[in-house]
């Protein structure tokens, strides 16, 4: 058996990564590539809170795909079900409430329950924060294009925030997503996608504009990234996790580029009951990514 992963030892690696105090960092993990972390979830979070200390910010996934309208699961869990049947039985989105998917990971379901964290208030892909910039980041995640620059994954560019893959892949990089919505590829499209809000009666389904986001190639346009840039990737080893810090500046630029030309989905890989409306060859109507962080009291 291996040695237990300690806390000190997470600490540690994560400041071999190149976390400083007052950083602001976007966290993927998966706790069991570290092996047999001493304390848990719970542990990973205390590492984390001691390397960006109390200026910094730790914002994590706090998706809830366990929401998503069964027009969209596969057709085998449906069993020949109604959708639609069971569709109006499924719970509305709680803020509070709702568990972070069990796929996403145990830290972060640990890290929703800790003093001071905050969540958005995207029914399917909300964030989590907790630090000094903690409310800026969940404060505004619209339903509509929920993972474009108008939400969370904005103010975390605005912050220049450093990617942490503790254990996890490039296709679990979720900042990757910006550069879907700012490149102009083949076969990008848009449609109307459902999503689930409070309602008299529990739950209420609203349609909501989406872009068509896609992780089949993350792990390709990773590796080519840290082939073409490996200075600006740190990797190092924490009890048996490979983890990667990466700045979300340089590697959206770089995926933008690595996008145009290599990405082509005209062939289409729509999930079940996405309805596409129109071509997305054209610019999406969402606010652009900043060049600079904003200045204090920017809004």
């Amino acid at each position: 058996m291996a040695r237990p992963v300690t806390r000190s030892q997470l600490v540690a690696g994560l400041v071999e990564l190149g976390v400083e105090t007052g950083d602001t960092v976007l966290v993927h993990s998966s706790l069991s590539a570290f092996g047999f972390v001493a304390g848990g979830s719970i542990t990973v979070c205390q590492a984390l809170a001691a390397a960006v200390g109390p200026t910094g910010t730790i914002a994590m996934p706090g998706f809830t795909p366990q929401l998503v309208h069964p027009a969209a699961w596969r057709p085998e869990r449906l069993d020949g079900a109604d959708p639609l049947t069971i569709s109006q039985e499924m719970p509305a989105f709680d803020v509070a409430a709702t568990p972070v998917a069990a796929t996403i990971g145990a830290v972060p379901e640990c890290f929703r329950g800790l003093p001071g964290t905050v969540r958005s208030d995207h029914p399917h892909t909300s964030f989590l924060a907790n630090g000094a910039l903690a409310a800026d980041v969940t404060g505004h995640h619209p339903v509509s294009y929920r993972l474009s620059g108008a939400g969370p994954l904005g103010r975390l560019w605005d912050a220049g925030a450093k990617i942490l893959m503790l254990g996890t892949s490039w296709n679990s990089c979720t900042a990757l997503h910006l550069a879907e919505y700012s490149t102009a590829y083949p076969g990008r499209s848009r449609g109307r996608w459902p999503v689930p809000l409070p309602g008299p009666a529990g739950v209420s389904w609203a349609a909501a504009d989406e872009l068509l986001v896609w992780e089949g190639d993350f792990d390709a346009l990773g590796d080519a990234f840290e082939r073409a840039r490996p200075e600006a990737v740190t990797v190092a080893t924490v009890g048996a996790a490979t983890c990667r810090q990466v700045g979300i500046r340089e590697l959206v630029r770089f995926a933008e580029g690595w996008l145009a030309e290599h990405r082509d989905l005209r062939g289409g890989l729509a999930p079940p009951g996405w309805v596409n409306i129109c071509d997305a060859a054209d610019a999406l109507p969402v606010p652009a990514l900043r060049e600079h962080p904003a200045t204090e009291g920017e809004p």
